[in-house]
């Protein structure tokens, strides 16, 4: 028989007598009746009775099947010879629920102190059981899922378990995914357990609205992002699917965007994205403030480095005094003098931007500050990766030796001239690594070889 596993049908019981509070409460309750006062009198509140303890004369467990007697009594304050209450006998119910190991639990004999614990115990897992995951590989599900065969049954943990394949489906776009669990009762007080599965289809953006801009069209900003809405010519695209990952990387490109057209104040004021009507896709809501748009003020560039000429850094830069404030430009600018540093043997020099805004001329200061750096020496080139192409035939194509001043521009040659070679996969650089002194510097060729013919 196979049984759907509802959250309100759980069997949390206790005697009737118990939970109506009558036990023991005869001889405690008629010490409460006194004769009403007078009525010009002033009323006084009666006394709440307190209830006797009485003496547990015996106490004895039965319905165990796995689990010893003492094993369930541990889980209590329950102890023959000790006194007990209503109160006591209800804490005791509560403990013995919340162990997880049992399905329903009754106290009778609290009328005359011999205590019977009445337990039946929660099945054990004989398996647990997909059905219907097409989409999802059987190994990644069990991979989240905490249940398991031969552990204890519980609702709890089967609720537990769906919240976990549901998210494993979200996480895959998912969002109309349904788990309905059901148990099938075997012998010896076991079950199956079995997790019926509608995966439903793949949840998309049909809908992207954009609140709060005024200089760029709607379109124009979707197009800056990854996230696209699912039209009937682009329905099988994946950039159309829902992801809340994604969601936050398309907030950052908006950023992006803004910043490299000047407006420094720009921000995403929130980013919702809300279920439609029929729960099978998502309407994505952004509401932006774009801020004024901001110009280059003067640039200046401050270092640390006695070899370098502030001001001709500066009139260098890509940057000028009165364009239009681009973030992206500032990026480069920083590579750019780096890079100068690199070539003049400051392999590590550390450079920063700093940034002062002033709102009321909507102007950026920019001061690219240069920290004080010691030159750098090649300690060694390494070259790994090559099995047929020997050692020396890559080393005569460096433009530095080990020993030398470290160069940017001489490094840069030199992966060139490797590159250059044919021996070699495309995009191959030469790493960077710092050596065994603040002042050494090791570079790393690491060459992959195309295969023969």
């Amino acid at each position: 028989m196979v049984t759907a596993i509802k959250a309100n049908k759980f069997s949390v019981r206790a005697s009737a007598v118990l939970l109506a509070g009558t036990i023991l409460a005869g001889p405690a309750y008629a010490q409460t009746a006194t004769p009403a006062p007078a009525a010009a009198a002033p009323v006084a509140a009666a006394p709440v009775a307190v209830q006797e303890a009485r003496l547990i004369k015996t106490l004895r467990v039965e319905g165990s099947q796995r689990i010893e007697p003492d094993t369930v009594l541990s889980y209590t304050r329950l102890r023959a010879g000790g006194e007990y209450t209503n109160e006591t006998l209800d804490q005791a119910i509560k403990d013995l629920l919340a162990s997880d190991l049992l399905a329903d639990v009754q106290i009778e004999g609290g009328e005359t102190g011999n205590l019977v614990i009445r337990i039946r115990e929660n099945p054990v897992i004989n398996r647990v059981i997909y059905e219907g995951n097409k989409r999802l590989k059987q190994d990644k599900i069990n991979k989240e899922v905490k249940l398991a065969p031969r552990q204890i049954f519980t609702r709890a943990a089967v609720r537990a378990d769906i919240a976990r394949i549901v998210e494993l489906y979200r996480r895959q776009g998912r969002f109309a995914a349904v788990v309905e669990p059901k148990m099938v009762s075997l012998d010896q007080n076991r079950v199956d357990v079995v997790f019926e599965i509608n995966e439903g289809p793949k949840s998309k953006v049909r809908q992207i609205n954009i609140i709060g801009n005024e200089v760029f069209s709607d379109g124009k900003l979707r197009g800056e992002m990854a996230t696209k809405q699912a039209r009937l010519t682009s329905i099988m695209s994946s950039n159309t699917s829902y992801d809340q990952d994604r969601l936050a990387f398309d907030q950052q490109k908006l950023r992006q965007f803004y910043l490299t057209e000047g407006y420094a104040d720009f921000r995403v004021i929130s980013a919702v994205a809300e279920l439609t009507p029929d729960k099978r896709d998502f309407i994505i809501t952004y509401v932006v403030e774009e801020g004024p748009r901001y110009k280059f003020g003067p640039v200046t560039v401050d270092s640390a480095i006695r070899d370098f000429d502030d001001k001709k850094l500066a009139e260098g830069l890509q940057i000028k005094e009165g364009a239009w404030y681009n973030a992206k430009a500032v990026e480069d600018s920083v590579e750019q003098l780096s890079e100068t540093a690199g070539i003049f043997g400051y392999a590590f020099a550390d450079v920063r931007p700093e940034f002062q805004r002033d709102k009321e001329a909507l102007t950026m200061t920019m001061n690219f500050r240069i920290a004080e750096a010691n030159r750098t020496y090649i300690e060694r080139i390494e070259i790994t990766g090559n099995r047929q192409t020997q050692d020396k035939v890559i080393r005569r194509e460096f433009r530095v030796a080990e020993g030398d001043a470290f160069n940017t521009f001489l490094v840069k040659r030199s992966q060139d001239r490797i590159n250059s070679l044919g021996y070699f996969q495309d995009k191959f650089e030469i790493e960077r690594k710092e050596g065994s002194a603040p002042d050494r510097i090791v570079l790393a060729a690491n060459v992959e070889e195309k295969a023969n013919g």
